[in-house]
């Protein structure tokens, strides 16, 4: 049994050329890229915002100096921060009774 060769019609094909989507594979293009805004952690149990660098790179022995709870009491603070976070007591306790985490 033979079987017969099907014609297939010729399609002109185009090059279809893909976008970038959030800054990946823009042909690093450094002007379009926007430097990611620090990311702050706060103790749930007193409020108090972790503010010297990366969290993560933080000892697992670390502790709050403030209540001294231990790091897997921080959470990521979802408020806003404008420069640098206040430490002190009213800016603690106003942190605490937001529940921003």
């Amino acid at each position: 049994m033979q079987v017969a060769a099907v014609a297939r019609p010729t399609v002109n094909r185009q090059v279809v050329k893909s976008q970038a989507f959030f800054g990946f594979g823009s042909g690093g293009n450094k002007s379009t890229t926007v430097a990611a805004a620090p990311q702050y952690y706060i103790c749930v149990d007193c409020g108090y915002i972790y503010d010297r660098g990366d969290f993560k790179k933080a000892p697992d022995s670390y502790k709050c100096p403030v209540c001294k709870s231990a790091k897997s009491r921080f959470k990521v603070y979802k408020g806003a921060v404008k420069g640098k976070p206040s430490n002190t007591g009213a800016a603690l306790q106003q942190r605490f009774k937001a529940r921003q985490w």
